[in-house]
C-alpha cells in the first residue's frame, strides 16, 4: 500500500516523505532540524537557516617566500626576504615607542603587515615579484589606532628599515624622498636604473578589524589584501563576518576603488579625485588598476587581457581611453542594472579563494567544467566524516523503495561547486560520476558551523548538543544527495 502510494509521487515529493521517514525514526534529529530551519516541512534551503554560517577557516593563500629583493637587480650581501625584514623593522619601532606607551609591547610581532597594490598583485598573478611590472613596494601597516600618520612612527619607521637595509649593503637612493620630495626609502634596479620607493600605509587595526572598510574602519576586503604570515589569523578566528556581511563590505570596496580610478580614464578631476591623481600619472598603470578589479569580481580572460595590455601598450591616451571605455568599462562599471551581476562575480571569487585556503593541496579547486550548458567551478570535496555518514542514510532509506523509485547509486566524490542552482550528477575526468552540491553549503557542513549552531542553542538554553546537531546536518545532506541523484 505505501510502496503504490510513493509509486505515483513526484521524485521531490519521494524526497520529502523519505526525509520525513528518517526524521520520524529519530525525533533528536527531528528537534535539531526544527532548530536550525524555522520549518523544515516547508523545505530546507539556504537561505531558510535561521543561523548564518561565519566565514571561517579562512588561511592565507600567500607566503613569504615569493617576496623577495634579488641580489642580481639590487646588489647587496645577498637576496633579501622582505616580509620578514619589514617585521623586524615594525617590532623594532614599535619596541621604540613602547618606552613611553608599555602597553603597545602586547603588539610587538602581532600587528598584521600586507604587501599591497601591484606587488601583492604580481605575486598572486605570476607566483613572485617581477620586477618589471612593479614600479613601488607598497606596504599596510595594521598598527593600534593611537598610533596614526601625525604620530610620527612612519619616519621612525622608515629610519629603522634604512638602517636594515645598509646592514645588508642595500643603500637607499635620493636621501630617503621622492621627486616631490616626500619621504620615501628607495632602491635602484641595477638592471633597469628604475626606482622603487618603500611606500608605508599606516592602519588602525581597530577591534572588529576583519570587518568593515580597511581605511575607514581598520577592516579589510580579502581581494585587496595579503597576509604572508601568521599575523593576521588570530584575528580571523575571532572573526564575526557572515557571509552576506562580506559581499556587500566587497561590493562598497568595489565601488569605491572603481570611482576612484575611472577619472584617470576619463579625465574625471574634480572634488575629492583630485587628491589621488598624481603628478606623471602614465597609461600603463590604468591597466594595472583595471586588472586588479577584474581580478576581485573573478574575470580571469579580462584580467590577463588587461595584464597583457600592460606589458605591450603603445598607445595614445585617447586610444586607452577606446579601449576602456568600448572593451573594459562596460563589463567593469557598477552600475546599477548590473549590482546583481558584481555580487554573483564576487561570491564566487570568494567561494574560490576560501575553497584554495582550506584545500591547498587540491588541483581541482577551482577548475572550471560545464555541466548541461552552465559554467560551474569546482570547490573542496564534501567532508568525509558528513559524506560518509549521508550516504548510509540515503542508502538505508532508499531499501524501503522499489527499484523504480530507488535513487541512482553515488559511488564516486561529492564536491561543491560554484554557480550550481542546485544539487545535480556530473562527470569528472578521472574519478566517473560525482555528486555535486551548491556552494554556499560548504560554510555548513563543517565543524565550525556545528560548533557555531551548538552555541547558540547553549545561548537560548535550548538543549542541543554538537553531535545532535551533525546529525541532524547528515540528514540534510543526504536530502540533497538525494536530488543530485534524481538529477
Amino acid at each position: 500500500m505505501v510502496k503504490r502510494r510513493l509509486s505515483v509521487k513526484s521524485k521531490a515529493s519521494i524526497e520529502q516523505e523519505t526525509l520525513h521517514g528518517i526524521l520520524a525514526r529519530n525525533p533528536i534529529h527531528l528537534r535539531a532540524l526544527q532548530f536550525l530551519f524555522p520549518d523544515p516541512a516547508e523545505g530546507l534551503s539556504f537561505q531558510s537557516l535561521r543561523i548564518q554560517p561565519l566565514i571561517a577557516a579562512h588561511r592565507n593563500l600567500f607566503r613569504a617566500e615569493p617576496f623577495l629583493l634579488p641580489k642580481e637587480r639590487f646588489g647587496g650581501s645577498r637576496d633579501l626576504d622582505l616580509v620578514p625584514l619589514l617585521r623586524g623593522v615594525v617590532d623594532e619601532t614599535l619596541r621604540a615607542y613602547a618606552c613611553t606607551r608599555p602597553h603597545l609591547l602586547e603588539y610587538v610581532g602581532k600587528t598584521p603587515i600586507s604587501p599591497y597594490g601591484s606587488m601583492g598583485l604580481s605575486v598572486s598573478r605570476w607566483g613572485q615579484v617581477d620586477w618589471d611590472y612593479v614600479r613601488d613596494l607598497d606596504w599596510r601597516i595594521f598598527l593600534p589606532p593611537e598610533i596614526g600618520h601625525l604620530s610620527g612612527f612612519k619616519s621612525d619607521l622608515e629610519r629603522a628599515l634604512t638602517h636594515e637595509l645598509q646592514k645588508h649593503s642595500l643603500y637607499p637612493v635620493l636621501f630617503g624622498k621622492d621627486e616631490q620630495g616626500q619621504a620615501q626609502v628607495q632602491l635602484r634596479d641595477k638592471r633597469t636604473e628604475a626606482i622603487h620607493g618603500f611606500h608605508f600605509f599606516l592602519i588602525a587595526m581597530k577591534p572588529g578589524f576583519v570587518q568593515g572598510n580597511i581605511h575607514q574602519d581598520g577592516g579589510y576586503s580579502p581581494h585587496f589584501a595579503y597576509f604572508p604570515e601568521s599575523s593576521v589569523d588570530e584575528h580571523l578566528e575571532s572573526a564575526r563576518l557572515l557571509w552576506s556581511d562580506l559581499i556587500a563590505q566587497q561590493r562598497e570596496d568595489y565601488i569605491a576603488m572603481f570611482n576612484q580610478l575611472s577619472f584617470n580614464i576619463f579625465g574625471e578631476n574634480s572634488g575629492e579625485d583630485r587628491l589621488y591623481k598624481t603628478r606623471g600619472w602614465y597609461l600603463h598603470k590604468a591597466f594595472k588598476w583595471y586588472a586588479t578589479l577584474a581580478r576581485a569580481r573573478g574575470l580571469s580572460s579580462l584580467e590577463e587581457d588587461l595584464l597583457y595590455q600592460y606589458e605591450h601598450f603603445r598607445g595614445s591616451e585617447a586610444e586607452l581611453s577606446y579601449l576602456a571605455r568600448y572593451r573594459y568599462y562596460a563589463r567593469m562599471v557598477p552600475s546599477t542594472q548590473h549590482l546583481d551581476d558584481v555580487d554573483r562575480d564576487l561570491a564566487r571569487t570568494s567561494s574560490i579563494a576560501y575553497a584554495r585556503a582550506r584545500n591547498l593541496e587540491d588541483p581541482l579547486v577551482g577548475k572550471p567544467m560545464s555541466v548541461d550548458g552552465t559554467d560551474l567551478i569546482l570547490l573542496e570535496t564534501v567532508p568525509a566524516s558528513f559524506a560518509g555518514a549521508a550516504r548510509k542514510l540515503l542508502e538505508q532509506a532508499a531499501s524501503a523503495l522499489p527499484a523504480e523509485l530507488k535513487p541512482a547509486p553515488l559511488a564516486g566524490p561529492i564536491r561543491f561547486a560554484d554557480n550550481l542552482a542546485a544539487p545535480c550528477r556530473a562527470h569528472l575526468e578521472g574519478t566517473g560520476q560525482a555528486a555535486m552540491i551548491p556552494a554556499e553549503w560548504s560554510m555548513v557542513f563543517c565543524d565550525a558551523y556545528v560548533r557555531r549552531a551548538a552555541k547558540t542553542a547553549k545561548k537560548e538554553k535550548q538543549p542541543i548538543a554538537e553531535q545532535e546537531i551533525r546529525q541532524a546536518l547528515e540528514v540534510l545532506l543526504a536530502s540533497l544527495l538525494w536530488r543530485a541523484s534524481a538529477g
